[in-house]
């Protein structure tokens, strides 16, 4: 009986041991990680990249999606500061990776929004433009923070962004949020017990760079990133279930990128798509060559 419970004892502490390095390499990010501090109190973990680009072209901004890190665009990021020559940024919103919330009030998505206006307005000097890349839930959060950028903003790219009126829309949607709100607190509560020693690595972990892989898998395995997840999906749902009307003009440039298998399981999230489109067309009483044509959507 000692002997089991001595057992018992070791692989805890063994497993705990392993769940603190985990988060202490999570929290030091790959080495060329900085950090700034939003007005409500939260720091960012962020890395900027192609610093010897040309000044006219705008800096891009990723935001990824609910319970994702920024190392799911380092392969799109690497090809783009390659062949355009422009500078990228990429950063963790609060909870995710080394980035820590400090806020205090009930969380609203308009406290990510107004991260990412933060970092945009430290980290981007004020006379380079600026083009936000949102994929998922980082779409809506670009949109949502265009507004506040003004006349810094160039354009906004969606990448398979989420829509406001989704979960009213759309029954699928609709129906697989109802089933996901458990799985987070799943996670949360055997990763806090020590049994992140046990999982396995994803199959999507292969669509990350080679170098990444440890680092993206030590996020998975931390429970911080299922809490920061779960409060995040609590404000969504709440918001979008309570959205009414219709997607407000935004005048900027815009690309909206569909996954060609999210519409084809979802019809109804492509006329969504379409829409945030449609709400960049021009607005401007004369057009011109300054003036923006809404792009359409486009399916890949």
């Amino acid at each position: 009986m000692l002997a089991n419970a001595l057992l018992m004892a070791g692989a805890i502490a063994g497993a705990a041991a392993v769940g603190l390095h985990r988060r202490l390499r999570v929290a030091a990010g790959s080495g060329s990680s900085r950090h700034v501090t939003t007005r409500h109190g939260n720091r960012l973990q962020y890395e900027s990249v192609g610093g010897e680009a040309e000044e006219e072209r705008p800096v891009l901004v990723f935001a990824a999606g609910m319970a994702s890190t920024p190392e799911h665009f380092t392969w799109l990021v690497e090809k783009i500061v390659a062949e355009v020559c422009c500078e990228a940024v990429t950063y963790a919103r609060a909870g995710y990776a080394g980035s820590r919330r400090g806020a205090t009030a009930p969380f609203q998505l308009s406290e990510s929004v107004d991260d990412l206006v933060d970092l945009v307005r430290s980290v981007v000097p004020r006379h380079r433009k600026v083009l936000l890349v949102g994929h998922s839930l980082g779409g809506e959060l670009a949109r949502r923070a265009a507004v506040q950028l003004g006349d810094q903003l160039h354009g906004v790219v969606y990448l398979d962004p989420s829509h406001p009126d989704q979960l009213n829309r759309s029954a699928q949607q609709s129906a697989t949020a109802r089933n996901f709100g458990a799985s987070p607190s799943l996670m949360i509560w055997s990763l806090r017990c020590g049994l992140g020693v046990l999982l396995s690595r994803p199959q999507w972990l292969q669509d990350v760079p080679p170098r990444c892989r440890r680092r993206v898998f030590d996020q998975y395995a931390d429970s911080r990133l299922w809490e920061a997840g779960r409060r995040e999906w609590r404000a969504v749902e709440a918001d979008f279930r309570n959205f009414t009307g219709t997607v407000g003009p935004t005048p900027v440039h815009a690309l909206v990128i569909s996954a060609q298998q999210t519409v084809d399981r979802d019809p109804e999230q492509l006329l969504m798509h379409h829409e945030l489109a449609e709400a960049h067309r021009a607005r401007t009483a004369t057009p011109g060559p300054s003036s923006w044509r809404g792009r359409p959507t486009t399916r890949c």
